[in-house]
């Protein structure tokens, strides 16, 4: 929600780190249209979102979108990258398997923004809950997007499932895909450990934090997600010695 919090959270992890932070700001049509949804502690106003993200060497800077309007995507995208400033390096779109004409579109004028495909728990009904379907679904943007998150949490902190998460990232991977994947559910400091046999197999794969790592009152836990960063890069740098 500010640069304060981003650049708290960068500095819990050394500079000679070989991972990036993802910065993720959330937004949406609605707060575009400045109207306050629900989550007031999580949303910024879009005139604060340009000065949220950093430039610094470790931070890969993310405005994480949804929208209910698909039919003029593109429109907000565009709209939106007006909003995220210089130092915004792409998306999250968290949004059920958006129009590949319009990501194509948009790739066109923003070739070098990175565009991360979340699969949210819509986006597993329509594929039936099947590693296999939607592993095939996915290679349908191979090319469009820069990394898939497989994200059945959205957000709300909802237990991860480490077999479950294996089974998907086997059938992606048979795939042969050009992008890089990542998994979310539940994550915070005292659950990594559930990541370690992952990251073991998976030793590129990708991990996306939020539901708790925040306090009681919604806000973000600077020091929950300072902890959480410090104790995920132990996880995969372990893993890459083993």
């Amino acid at each position: 929600m500010s640069l304060s919090d981003t650049l708290h959270v960068l500095s819990a992890i050394p500079t000679n780190a070989d991972r990036l932070v993802m910065i993720g700001v959330l937004a949406s049509l609605k707060t575009m249209r400045g109207i306050q949804n629900k989550w007031p502690n999580r949303y910024p106003a879009m005139d604060k979102i340009a000065g949220i993200f950093p430039d610094h060497p470790l931070a890969l800077n993310l405005i994480h979108y949804n929208t209910k309007e698909k039919d003029t995507l593109g429109d907000q995208l565009v709209a939106m990258t007006e909003f995220g400033g210089t130092n915004m390096h792409g998306f999250q779109l968290n949004i059920a398997w958006p129009s590949l004409d319009v990501l194509r579109e948009y790739r066109k004028e923003h070739a070098t923004k990175q565009i991360v495909l979340q699969v949210g728990e819509h986006a597993f009904e329509m594929v039936n809950h099947s590693p296999e379907q939607l592993a095939l679904r996915v290679a349908e943007y191979d090319g469009m997007v820069e990394y898939v998150l497989l994200d059945p949490s959205g957000g709300y902190g909802k237990p991860f499932d480490p077999a479950l998460a294996r089974d998907y990232l086997l059938a992606l991977k048979a795939q042969n895909l050009g992008m890089g994947f990542g998994v979310a559910g539940g994550l915070s400091p005292t659950t990594l450990d559930l990541v370690r046999p992952l990251a073991k197999e998976f030793p590129d794969l990708s991990i996306d934090a939020e539901g708790r790592l925040r306090t009681p009152e919604d806000h973000l836990d600077l020091g929950v997600a300072s902890d959480y960063l410090r104790v995920a890069l132990s996880v995969f740098n372990g893993a890459s010695k083993l």
